[in-house]
């Protein structure tokens, strides 16, 4: 009921700006959180912008797996009055894949760049509620996907795996704490 009436009223209450602000989440991209760092990914830590893909493959392997078991309904097919305004799917909707792959990348990254840790989850934080202000996931989806990026983060930060990979990173990382010269921009909402 809760998840509902939350969808509901962001049905209710969409502004153009909101919806195109989700669009921008639309593909799962690590140049999501440019802005967060204050750099081009791509261009600036090329290692960092191929490498983190193979430690997010785990997310949603984990996630796939949870949808064949859980098999919950996407909220537009259970509740006809509720409109999306992403395209929509045929998968399940429990737990959300993007906010598992948002969370997760989030948190890897900050990981490697604590000092910009609040900006890189609020971009994270926002890669996973766009889908439920769209309604083509419950709130509920989200959050079970926050916590299930949290448990994944953690193993794969203490994996010697990613201990390698952060040596590998060394040189990329001061790059990309060096502020644009116009200051770290602003993030939206």
């Amino acid at each position: 009921a809760d998840d509902l009436a939350i969808l509901r009223w962001n049905q209710r209450s969409r502004y153009p700006e909101a919806v195109e602000q989700s669009w921008r989440f639309l593909n799962r991209n690590l140049s999501s959180f440019d802005a967060a760092v204050g750099s081009d990914l791509s261009n600036t830590a090329p290692t960092l912008f191929k490498g983190l893909p193979f430690f997010l493959k785990r997310v949603d392997a984990i996630k796939n797996a949870l949808k064949v078991e859980i098999a919950r309904p996407r909220p537009y097919v259970s509740h006809p009055d509720l409109s999306p305004c992403l395209p929509t799917k045929t998968t399940f909707s429990y737990p959300s894949g993007h906010a598992a792959w948002y969370g997760t990348a989030a948190l890897l990254l900050a990981d490697l760049l604590p000092q910009r840790r609040e900006r890189l989850l609020s971009v994270g934080s926002q890669g996973g509620f766009a889908r439920s202000y769209c309604v083509v996931h419950y709130p509920s989806d989200v959050l079970a996907s926050q916590r299930l990026a949290a448990a994944i983060s953690r193993d794969v930060i203490a994996s010697p795996q990613w201990q390698a990979f952060r040596q590998q990173l060394q040189g990329e990382l001061g790059k990309l704490l060096v502020p644009p010269p116009a200051g770290l921009p602003l993030l939206s909402d």
